[in-house]
């Protein structure tokens, strides 16, 4: 057995190594014996650690989860993951869950994110895979509230008024009144149009989303695309995930190849069935991405200012850009033009 370290630091918890070899060997009988390597992946967050679990004479590896129980998201991860398996909605296999010990294994699915082709060419390598990964989260969106599947795991809230208005105050508080001014701030907590936003949004019919639809959320396996950090997913409107994968402020996407996208991903609602109007379709998808990106620059706020986590900061300007833009649109917030503009 061989390590990196032999104690890693997750956060909000002290993960002793040994303790995952041992757990390891047991649901993997076949490794009981085998010389295993483990190593820390530095992706985590929210009260979760990743481990890498490579087998030395195969060369076979995968993924365990160590979580904590302070955010009740950590303990869906496994029996969404379970889901999503059934369904054949692209994630990460499950292979075994220690609820009691908080730890969950899974499929390695290396460490190319969707992301980390921002500099390829977009013809032949980042549109195809933008695509397939529109094609990915479409068999997500087209399980609906009206008729949930009778193996659906409990979610987290659904999103409605109270989490709309959540959102919308996060980036009220945390950006506007930090990176502007309080008086603009309660100037902009009184403005109908944040009210007229989420009454809209919570109307509208509901399905599976993701929740957190961005780059660094989809790996690319091959010619395969498969999602990670979905233990949020819950009922809510389409197009929020959409925006957040067309509109994501760590990466940079062309208006041509939002278009592009936005226009593929219609196709495949209506290859499915769905009678949605392309106005309403863009309109929804123009509302719900100012409602996402608002949630993003409060939790770049809150993180870079409160946290201490200041690499955060530097996507403030490209998502206020995008808060610009949107509000030019038809469906779009002109307040939030004139506050940022």
């Amino acid at each position: 057995m061989t390590f990196r370290s032999n104690v890693v630091w997750c956060p909000n918890a002290r993960m002793d190594i040994s303790i995952i070899e041992r757990r390891t060997r047991e649901v993997i009988p076949e490794w009981h014996d085998a010389a295993l390597e483990i190593s820390a992946i530095e992706k985590g967050g929210s009260g979760r650690g990743f481990f890498r679990i490579e087998e030395a004479v195969t060369g076979r590896r995968i993924v365990v989860v160590s979580y904590d129980r302070k955010r009740p998201d950590n303990e869906r991860f496994a029996p969404v993951t379970a889901f999503l398996n059934r369904h054949d909605i692209a994630a990460p296999n499950l292979i075994a869950w220690d609820e009691p010990g908080n730890m969950v294994w899974v499929e390695d699915l290396g460490s190319l994110d969707l992301g980390h082709l921002e500099t390829k060419d977009w013809n032949t390598v980042r549109r195809p895979a933008y695509e397939e990964t529109l094609r990915t989260v479409m068999s997500l969106h087209s399980i609906v509230e009206a008729s949930p599947p009778q193996d659906l795991p409990e979610l987290e809230p659904a999103f409605n008024e109270s989490i709309y208005q959540w959102e919308q105050d996060y980036f009220v508080d945390q950006y506007v009144a930090r990176f502007h001014s309080e008086r603009e701030a309660e100037w902009l907590r009184n403005d109908s149009s944040l009210r007229n936003l989420k009454e809209e949004l919570s109307a509208l019919p509901r399905s599976l989303v993701h929740r957190d639809f961005q780059s660094t959320n989809v790996m690319v396996v091959g010619d395969r695309t498969v999602l990670i950090d979905y233990q949020g997913l819950r009922w809510g409107v389409p197009e929020y995930d959409l925006g957040s994968l067309l509109f994501d402020p760590y990466i940079h996407l062309t208006s041509v190849e939002r278009r592009s996208l936005a226009d593929f991903y219609y196709g495949l609602k209506v290859d499915s069935g769905s009678t949605q109007s392309r106005e309403l379709f863009e309109r929804q998808l123009v509302r719900a991405t100012t409602q996402r990106l608002m949630q993003a620059m409060g939790a770049f706020g809150f993180l870079g200012e409160v946290k201490g986590k200041t690499e955060f900061l530097e996507h403030i300007p490209v998502g206020r850009d995008r808060l610009i833009e949107l509000s030019k649109c038809e469906g779009g917030l002109a307040v939030l033009g004139e506050l940022l503009g």
